[in-house]
């Protein structure tokens, strides 16, 4: 085991070196020294060997953005069967062989072995060579704290310009049976049981609901959706069973020769390994199944030589292998998370056996298998608790209860039914077990809704600094060296204790996030009386849903929408959804549909130029529109823009203009106002637009900062010149370049904090590396 963990600590170590080579180097030397006394060189030519393994192994992220909008003409292969997006477009892998530029008709080397997602509304047979007519989707990242940025590059199909034939390989073979599967299990059950059935077989998480996502997330239940240890653990615990059984009820001269070479419980495990290979093939190989699968591959074989490996030992190799595989699988959070489940569950069970020696006599054997159940639940819980709250920003309350009563229900009939079934569709063409899956899974998910709609089913936690996580689990390296000394398990405790209490003396000051939404607006502003309000959506809603979720918040007190445009109100319906609404203001120009403000169960109120909200160290100022208003010239579109709202948020001494995308109409009918306008920050209206840069309304504003949300390379031109140059002297801040911007009040003045500033930098001196630690300390 401490050869592979030396492996491992090497290639953690050239990855940590990136942000941290001081420390990193520090470390090493160190542990090499502390080595050399113990006279172990090996682990020391080990641990380089991790390093350089990752060196080698290492390919730099390439930033593949300046391709959006381009087309192309590729040649490549399909990779996967078609999966329907919510467009009702066809989503398919494509690895791309060679990439001709149409407009500059250049060969474009970089994109060659990459794999792209192609939105077409064709479906593609898999291992036929296509040359097809792409373009490339603009980028869509975005930088807000709370959001995930996916890697994959996507593209829209224009045309087929030729397919070569069609070369049958075993990888093609294996995705031709898992969209059989697919296709029979959507055709046949209901969406939200037939979503499940698919994850849980052929690991396809695609029509997974973020609905019915949440509820499994409340209950403590997501392992459940992704196949891991516990698919794994129990087929193979059905197989072996149900093979043993068999081999045991073979004629006694049969089973005589058999026992002649193998026990039954020897044989049951070699036949079990050819249907966990399968089970592999078919789940489509993630992470998390790829490890489970070394693990009970080595239990399995284990059994068939006639020695049982410790677990601990497994999971160990498990990750080596996986390292070996993809050096930097050990930073992905499904591998972290499943990794450490297993860990802390181990550690659990060696303490149970100790216990069990203890007062074997005592404890009756169901109540013993309640609290070991419970015990054991507990425990993956706080071994994940740190890394989920971090990542997804809540911790379930209910899990015990619903992995005590749930997770059996389906683990032990639900997952040996769909997976034998799957396998005898595939076999036989009948999924034998249609009805009673069906039912299962629809009592199962019935359950699941019911225990995540109990009230603090789960709670919110607010974003805190990674050290906290960092702590935590270096916290359990006293109890290991007290020798297990009960006492020192408080230890990874303290870190969480001592922020909690600083949390609760922290003073709440008027913050304001203008978040990255692309060719769009959407602003968090978070109060001083501890209320929330969002002005603007973007055009899906998911940036500042992403960011509430982040900030541990599960109210929006009052819901802002400037104007009727898409790019600021089209995630009114998303984030409705999501969250508890009370108040939703407008300034009476917008026109919803029928029941809907009803349905939202929310108040409205319409604003108008001269009202004005008091609360507790702030005052909230509406400026514009007002019934009287009129646009003049231009079009409806031109008409909506300046109709938008116009608000000033003023705290104890700062203040903050918000102004939607009023153009210069609008701007000259505001600025008689004067030094009501005068603001110290200034949302530039209509994301800088030329239509917008009347300078006697920046003069009257005369704001210290401006920030222009737009987006990347967007077809605009935005922000156009003549407005950069209207706020000459201005410091500007744009969500294109800096991502995310948190402008916060405070006793000295104004802090401002973008997104590219808080993420962690690759480093080249020591005062970059003590900049990268102080990040590790702070949250957004």
């Amino acid at each position: 085991m401490l050869f592979f963990l030396s492996f491992l600590s090497g290639i953690t170590l050239f990855y940590s070196f990136m942000y941290f080579p001081f420390s990193s180097g520090f470390i090493f030397l160190l542990s090499s020294l502390w080595l050399t006394i113990k006279k172990r060189f090996i682990f020391i030519l080990l641990i380089l060997l991790g390093i350089a393994f990752a060196f080698l192994r290492y390919e730099p992220l390439k930033d593949m953005s300046h391709i959006g909008g381009r087309e192309f003409v590729v040649k490549g292969i399909f990779e996967s069967h078609p999966v329907k997006s919510d467009s009702d477009m066809f989503k398919q892998a494509f690895t791309i062989r060679s990439a001709l530029d149409m407009k500059a008709g250049e060969m474009m080397d970089d994109l060659a072995g990459r794999e792209i997602m192609l939105f077409s509304d064709k479906e593609f047979d898999l291992s036929t060579e296509y040359e097809i007519a792409i373009k490339f989707l603009r980028d869509r990242t975005r930088l807000n704290p709370g959001m995930w940025n996916s890697e994959d590059i996507y593209a829209n199909l224009l045309e087929v310009r030729d397919s070569g034939q069609r070369r049958i390989s075993i990888g093609s073979t294996i995705q031709e049976c898992r969209y059989r599967l697919d296709r029979y299990i959507i055709e046949n059950f209901k969406k939200d049981s037939g979503a499940i059935i698919a994850a849980m077989t052929i690991g396809q998480m695609a029509y997974v609901s973020e609905d019915l996502r949440n509820a499994f997330n409340s209950t403590g239940l997501t392992h459940i959706l992704s196949i891991s240890g516990t698919h794994f653990g129990l087929f193979s615990v059905f197989l072996f069973g149900i093979f043993r059984l068999l081999i045991k009820a073979f004629p006694y001269w049969i089973l005589q020769r058999i026992t002649i070479f193998l026990t039954p419980s020897q044989a049951a495990a070699l036949l079990s390994l050819p249907f966990m290979i399968a089970y592999l093939c078919l789940s489509g190989g993630s992470v998390p199944a790829v490890r489970s699968f070394i693990m009970i591959g080595l239990f399995l074989f284990g059994l068939i030589i006639g020695r049982k490996g410790f677990w601990l030992n497994s999971l160990i190799f498990a990750a080596f292998i996986l390292t070996v595989w993809k050096p930097d699988v050990l930073f992905n959070l499904s591998f972290q998370l499943s990794f450490l489940a297993i860990l802390f569950i181990g550690f659990s069970i060696g303490y149970m056996e100790e216990e069990k020696n203890e007062d074997e006599k005592k404890s009756k054997k169901m109540l013993r298998y309640v609290k070991n159940a419970l015990f054991l639940t507990l425990a993956a819980s706080i071994g994940t608790a740190p890394l989920v709250a971090y990542h997804f920003h809540y911790f379930s309350l209910i899990s015990p209860i619903s992995n005590l009563l749930i997770a059996p229900f389906i683990g032990f009939i639900l997952i040996p039914l769909s997976v034998v079934s799957s396998f005898l569709f595939l076999i036989t063409g009948h999924y034998v077990f249609t009805p009673v899956v069906s039912a299962v899974s629809d009592v199962s998910i019935f359950l699941v809704r019911l225990l995540s709609d109990i009230p603090f089913a789960d709670i919110k936690i607010p974003a805190f600094p990674s050290i906290i996580v960092f702590l935590f689990y270096t916290g359990f390296i006293f109890y290991f060296l007290s020798g297990k000394k009960r006492y020192t398990l408080i230890i990874p405790f303290i870190p969480i204790m001592i922020y909690l209490t600083l949390s609760i003396f922290e003073k709440r000051e008027l913050i304001v996030t203008c978040l990255d939404v692309g060719q769009g607006d959407s602003s968090v502003i978070e109060l001083p009386d501890g209320k929330s309000m969002v002005v603007d959506t973007g055009r899906t809603g998911r940036e500042p849903a992403s960011f509430l979720k982040y900030r541990g918040k599960k109210t929006v007190d009052a819901l802002i929408l400037s104007h009727i445009h898409i790019d600021h109100t089209g995630g009114l319906d998303y984030i409705a959804k999501r969250f508890e609404v009370k108040e939703l203001w407008d300034g009476g120009r917008l026109i919803y549909p029928e029941d809907f403000i009803t349905h939202m169960k929310v108040k409205h109120r319409t604003l108008n130029r001269g009202d004005m909200v008091k609360g507790k160290g702030y005052s909230i100022y509406i400026f514009h529109p007002y019934p009287e208003f009129y646009t003049m010239y231009g079009s409806e579109s031109v008409e909506a823009d300046n109709d938008s709202l116009v608000l000033k948020i003023k705290g104890n001494n700062k203040s903050f203009l918000f102004t939607g995308d009023i153009e210069e109409e609008a701007e000259e009918n505001i600025s008689h106002l004067g030094n009501w306008l005068k603001s110290d920050i200034l949302k530039v209206p209509h994301h800088g637009s030329k239509k917008s840069a009347y300078e006697p309304f920046f003069n009257t504003v005369s704001p210290d900062i401006a920030i222009i949300s737009v987006g990347r390379d967007n077809p605009f031109g935005h922000p156009h010149p003549e407005t950069l140059d209207a706020l000459y002297g201005v410091e500007i801040f744009r969500t294109d370049l800096d991502g995310a911007i948190k402008i916060k009040e405070s006793i000295n003045g104004l802090e401002v904090k973008t997104f590219k500033d808080f993420q962690m930098k690759k480093i080249h001196s020591f005062n970059e590396e003590r900049e990268n630690i102080k990040r590790l300390f702070v949250v957004w």
